[in-house]
């Protein structure tokens, strides 16, 4: 839940009605000292707190949390991809283009691997992966596991904190979609 984002939400209900805080306090019955500490994110409210606040404003308990969704939702369209090198294998870059943007609990990337590259050593971390093959056939090595060859339209999910690297054996460029739940820095 974020308090802020529910709170500056209230007041800017509140305002938009020409309503103060000592107004809204004697229309919902909830002390002016709370009603600011709640507009300001210093106070985690109750549920029946919100109730009486929402109810004297006039506007639904859930459109906080609803409007709090809309803001997390993230449409990157393909010209506005933030491409850059993920790493060079054998003198070419193998490329990455971030498909999420912004902060998320997940990331995706379009990577494209040329013929006869690799991407280094087994990485281990935190969170899951998901690997689905646009285009080409791909090699994943997943640590003290089998060996998967992936084709077009193959999928591959492992938890990060299995060893885990891959490898285009092919004379082809090989496009795949990952998407992540651990953090990325690049």
């Amino acid at each position: 839940m974020n308090l802020e984002f529910i709170g500056s939400t209230l007041k800017q209900h509140r305002l938009s009605r020409a309503m103060s805080i000592r107004e809204l306090s004697s229309i919902s019955g909830i002390a002016s000292s709370t009603i600011s500490q709640i507009e300001t994110g210093k106070n985690s409210p109750n549920l029946l707190t919100l109730k009486a606040i929402c109810d004297a404003l006039d506007i639904p308990v859930f459109s906080l949390f609803m409007e709090e969704d809309q803001t997390k939702i993230r449409l990157v369209r393909k010209d506005d991809r933030e491409p850059f090198v993920r790493n060079t294998s054998k003198g070419a870059p193998v490329k990455e283009s971030l498909i999420i943007q912004g902060k998320n609990e997940m990331y995706g990337g379009v990577v494209e691997m040329p013929p006869h590259t690799d991407s280094g050593a087994f990485s281990h971390h935190g969170g899951e992966e998901f690997v689905f093959v646009l285009e080409g056939t791909i090699n994943f090595y997943l640590e003290g596991h089998n060996e998967y060859e992936l084709h077009e339209e193959d999928t591959l999910y492992y938890p990060n904190y299995i060893g885990h690297r891959w490898e285009n054996k092919s004379d082809s460029t090989v496009k795949m979609l990952m998407v992540s739940t651990s953090p990325y820095n690049f």
